[in-house]
């Protein structure tokens, strides 16, 4: 095992939970898919997509074009209770106008927001991490990769084991982790010794 940290991601986790406004944000979303978990009520997939596109600026157009895009998925709540990993690329790849989007993103938020031990979601702060500690020479096909949803779990469990969060967090609380390390001010945390991010570059997402 690498440099374990543990006590680096509950030091940061603690400082997390007094972030208020992404507290609410995570709250509110998650009320929302306690609520209306499955995909049998079509006006409250259409609010999951839109809301979760907001907080999180998943830069989705056409969100209705989304929602009956998700509808449509066959077996989707059986793959989500499953943790079909086939899901998040399903989502993702919409066409709208004759033009392919890929809204990977999205696609991951969304199914982690159903499933959060079983999707880790991507952004690109932890693509960013990920990338610092394991690509080798080329780092802009490395962060291609991680757009393959497989090989992006596969490198996101090979940290959790490798730094000594798997069995003590779940993919939720790594995300918060690695995401509030960076966004904290003032704090330099181990993560950010092992992998320096340019702090100037990470866009502050308000409600």
């Amino acid at each position: 095992m690498k440099k374990n940290l543990l006590k680096d991601a509950q030091a940061v986790l603690n400082a997390y939970k007094k972030m208020e406004t992404y507290q609410i944000q995570q709250e509110v979303l998650d009320n929302l898919v306690d609520k209306f978990p499955d995909h049998k009520n079509k006006a409250a997939v259409e609010v999951k997509v839109k809301l979760l596109n907001l907080l999180y600026s998943t830069n989705v157009r056409a969100t209705n074009n989304m929602m009956k895009h998700i509808l449509e998925i066959k077996d989707i709540d059986k793959r989500l209770k499953n943790g079909d990993k086939t899901l998040v690329p399903e989502i993702a790849n919409i066409k709208i106008s004759d033009k392919t989007y890929n809204f990977y993103s999205f696609a991951t938020k969304y199914c982690a927001y159903h499933q959060s031990d079983k999707f880790p979601i991507y952004d690109n702060i932890v693509a960013n991490v990920l990338t610092a500690l394991y690509a080798d020479k080329n780092k802009k096909e490395f962060e291609k990769k991680l757009r393959e949803y497989d090989f992006y779990v596969q490198v996101y469990d090979t940290f959790m084991k490798e730094y000594g969060l798997a069995g003590h967090f779940k993919y939720r609380e790594v995300d918060n982790y690695i995401w509030g390390a960076y966004k904290i001010a003032g704090v330099d945390f181990e993560i950010e010794k092992l992998a320096p991010i340019d702090k100037r570059k990470i866009i502050e997402v308000e409600i």
